[in-house]
């Protein structure tokens, strides 16, 4: 589901496809997102995506979200977080041109919950953009496998479940960095 979209961001360009939980924002495990008081934004993601503005990527978002179906939160709450998020971001010289959200359990079966790639393709119907040159920047391993299956390259950031991710999986990514202050060298060795 879209959250929103700026439609006047026209062009084909590479995108950055960003994680929210544990990525632009702090992940708890256990712990869902009900209200906007409980937004807590890493300064470090404001001051990476910073970096890397005049780089020309598109920043879009792709986010699971279970605790809608869950009934933790409605689904109108959880588009004005989404969009709060994108405001914050916005307010600081950082902009975001879509947020994309799984609202599904993760057992349902759905298309669009990562690591499928319903949400890349429903972003992609929005904007026109250069995949080859895309990535993929999460801090689970359901982000890393998003990326192969959708011919992403892939990030791994080093915040969030990050660290759990990796004891309990084998992550293969084509970048590891420590949070988003990172993100400049790594889209310049593409």
């Amino acid at each position: 589901m879209r959250a929103f979209a700026d439609k006047k961001d026209k062009g084909r360009k590479p995108a950055l496809f960003l994680d929210r939980d544990g990525v632009l924002i702090r992940d708890r495990e256990g712990f869902y997102l009900k209200k906007l008081e409980e937004v807590r934004v890493y300064p470090t993601a404001v001051e990476g995506l910073k970096k890397i503005s005049g780089l020309g990527y598109r920043l879009i978002v792709l986010t699971n979200q279970s605790a809608i179906a869950r009934g933790y939160i409605s689904l109108s709450e959880s588009v004005g977080i989404n969009k709060f998020i994108a405001a914050y971001f916005r307010k600081r010289g950082v902009k975001i041109s879509g947020i994309y959200f799984c609202p599904h359990l993760p057992d349902s079966g759905c298309s669009c919950r990562k690591p499928s790639t319903g949400l890349v393709k429903e972003a992609l119907k929005d904007f026109r953009t250069d995949l080859k040159r895309s990535f993929m920047a999460g801090d689970k391993q359901s982000d890393m496998k998003l990326a192969a299956a959708a011919g992403l390259n892939s990030v791994f950031v080093l915040t969030g479940q990050a660290r759990k991710q990796m004891k309990k999986y084998n992550i293969k990514a084509d970048f590891r960095i420590k949070d988003l202050r990172g993100l400049k060298r790594a889209l310049k060795n593409l």
